[in-house]
């Protein structure tokens, strides 16, 4: 009888680790989940000529050092897809700071984006020059694509533009020698699809234009893909950034022009 009393001891106290071990296993995991009640953004400062900016939700600053106005983009690692987890609905400022300090000086924009919580979005500042705007465009990621190919779309933030189309140009020298449409007709603030491309390994001289739909002029500099190696079986966004009512130009400034969503 005590032998038997033993053993159950035994097993009892087996059984107690294994639940306990499950519970800290389990504990262990959600340790690294996203919280599902903010919303994932990645900021993009599109505005030319405009200076460090603070990014600021619900009165707390969530960009640490400031983050360029033109062509600067929070999180700043372009080539991983980083978001930052914001309160979704609440209240966004952008703002120039008072030097040296985390006080706002010139306030760029003040409300509320509707984004929900568990979504992924792109939230630009555009600008006309005159005038500068702020918009969201949700970030509806799929399945990845096989290797050999990517995932790319594309964002107007061309203040006030005319419908963009994405072309991509098959020559040594990138100019029209044959020519075939991606991506056709984003309008201002607004957002493609995602499409599946052939990385540039599968035509070496491929590269892309931006062009104005209705009249099919080029609009910047001929875009270079990324080295296949970078690209290959990976989503990415394009940003068209800039102003019609001057020189078209594409964000950021850097040696790609694309931002990786995954």
């Amino acid at each position: 009888m005590k032998k038997k009393n033993i053993t159950l001891l035994i097993v009892s106290a087996f059984m107690l680790l294994f639940i306990v071990a499950c519970k800290k296993n389990e504990l262990s995991l959600t340790q690294f989940s996203l919280p599902q009640d903010k919303a994932y953004v990645r900021f993009g400062l599109l505005s030319p000529n405009t200076t460090a900016v603070m990014i600021k939700i619900n009165g707390v600053k969530i960009n640490g050092a400031n983050t360029p106005g033109s062509a600067g983009f929070f999180p700043a690692i372009l080539n991983m897809p980083d978001y930052s987890a914001v309160v979704p609905n609440g209240v966004l400022r952008l703002s120039l700071p008072n030097f040296g300090t985390a006080n706002d000086s010139v306030l760029i924009f003040s409300g509320n984006l509707s984004m929900s919580a568990g979504k992924y979005y792109a939230v630009c500042l555009a600008d006309t020059g005159t005038d500068r705007s702020l918009f969201a465009v949700e970030d509806k990621l799929g399945a990845l694509p096989d290797s050999g190919f990517f995932n790319l779309r594309m964002i107007n933030a061309m203040g006030k533009s005319l419908p963009l189309s994405l072309i991509r140009v098959d020559s040594t020298s990138a100019t029209v020698v044959t020519r075939d449409t991606l991506i056709k007709n984003v309008t201002y603030q607004t957002g493609s699809n995602f499409i599946k491309v052939p990385v540039s390994s599968i035509n070496t001289f491929s590269r892309f234009r931006l062009i104005i739909t209705s009249t099919g002029v080029s609009i910047g500099n001929v875009i270079t893909p990324p080295a296949p190696n970078l690209i290959n079986k990976r989503s990415a966004t394009l940003y068209a950034s800039g102003s019609m009512a001057g020189i078209g130009t594409l964000a950021p400034s850097l040696s790609t022009s694309f931002i990786y969503n995954q």
